[in-house]
């Protein structure tokens, strides 16, 4: 897993023009998609899910879910990103099975990066790099704690919180695996930029 991973947030995006999004993220070779909804797995809202997964599964694009790991499976998702308060690793690999792509958040804390990784996470996610108010009270990342991981880690380290077209250029100087941004591609001329700035 490589490049940049667009968060589809609800309080970011507008559902009922969700595919138009990720569509123009899609032409600008955005590739990696996670759908998180906060709010309630209405059935609007699976609807909307389904038809994003059709369209990532024709361009050949990856979609996680956020948190809800039975729907994922339901669903046959490409896998699940859960926090430090979710289901454990051990039962969402039970869950899914082994094929699947589980993304766990490790906040500003590399030991819990590390027993996921042996506990068998695809991914870990460390934030929040930069202010940002998508989350409730964000934990503020050591870019020391980036550095650190990069050097233990084997499976792909990911960076979140607050990335735009004003800080992106330093995010991609860590030399992480996935640049997770939400707010920052919340319309086309951001997708435009970010996605110009990070395949140069």
């Amino acid at each position: 897993m490589k490049g940049i991973y667009a968060i589809l947030d609800e309080s970011n995006f507008n559902f009922s023009s969700l595919e138009k999004s990720v569509e123009y993220m899609i032409k600008y070779n955005i590739k990696i998609f996670q759908i998180r909804i906060k709010s309630s797995f209405s059935k609007k809202n699976i609807s909307i899910i389904k038809k994003i997964k059709f369209l990532c599964k024709n361009h050949k694009c990856l979609l996680i879910l956020n948190d809800n790991v039975n729907l994922a499976n339901e669903l046959e998702l490409d896998g699940v990103h859960v926090g430090s308060g979710d289901a454990d690793i051990s039962s969402v690999r039970s869950t899914l099975g082994e094929n699947k792509i589980i993304g766990v958040s490790c906040y500003n804390d590399i030991n819990l990066a590390l027993s996921s990784e042996k506990l068998g996470a695809s991914y870990v996610s460390f934030g929040s790099l930069y202010k940002t108010k998508t989350k409730l009270n964000p934990i503020n990342l050591d870019i020391s704690t980036v550095k650190n991981a990069s050097k233990i880690l084997k499976i792909p380290i990911c960076l979140i919180g607050g990335i735009n077209t004003n800080n992106v250029h330093d995010v991609i100087k860590l030399n992480c695996d996935l640049i997770a941004i939400s707010k920052g591609l919340s319309s086309n001329n951001e997708i435009e930029n970010i996605s110009k700035i990070y395949y140069e």
